[in-house]
């Protein structure tokens, strides 16, 4: 008998056959937009902070580590990760647990430009955003894909309300209106490409 490898089919499928429903625990507004994200963190093709975004997600969530952990096995049966990529990755996860256990009230906090309060983090490319009860960022897009994570409290932004782990990416075009759900403070970690380039119509 002999063991189906990368090249069979029923073997590829059987991998990525994934529980019914996932999509709508993880609230991820387009399905194939967040998988091509969670793949290219498998692969080592995301940006600094945008594989930040995708560790966080993993370790806040079981939704999220199993569908990392599936793409790593796509990957693995594919080629497997070199030794720069695995220890980029364990980086990754000291840090995101670092973001994960910060006291936010203990963060120095900026307000921005939108109404947010923002903290540039020293060694990514990302930032803290935090929205009080009631603060709510104007309607944009971007050109090119952001994503966050809501790290404590409830975000609603216009398309959908996430909670704690909760991966929202929002596609270059895609506008939305970032805001504090509920009566408790929201923290999210958020990480765009490397163009800054907002949408107002």
């Amino acid at each position: 008998m002999t063991t189906p490898g990368p090249a069979d089919p029923v073997w590829l499928s059987a991998r990525i056959d994934f529980e019914p429903n996932l999509f709508e625990r993880t609230q991820m507004s387009n399905p194939d937009t967040y998988h091509a994200f969670m793949l290219d963190y498998a692969t080592g093709n995301l940006s600094a902070s945008m594989s930040l975004a995708a560790t966080l997600h993993r370790l806040m969530t079981e939704e999220g580590d199993e569908i990392a952990r599936t793409w790593e096995a796509v990957r693995d049966n594919i080629k497997p990760a070199g030794e720069d990529h695995l220890e980029a990755l364990f980086r990754m996860e000291d840090i995101a647990t670092e973001i994960i256990n910060t006291d936010y009230d203990d963060v120095p906090w900026r307000k921005g430009l939108s109404g947010a309060h923002f903290c540039k983090l020293p060694e990514t490319s990302g930032s803290l955003m935090r929205l009080q009860p009631g603060d709510r960022v104007f309607a944009h897009g971007h050109s090119a894909l952001e994503a966050m994570i809501v790290l404590d409290g409830r975000l609603e932004d216009g398309r959908d309300t996430f909670d704690a782990g909760d991966l929202v990416l929002a596609a270059p075009g895609e506008r939305h209106r970032p805001a504090a759900a509920g009566n408790k403070a929201c923290t999210c970690f958020v990480a765009r490409a490397d163009t800054p380039f907002w949408r107002f119509t």
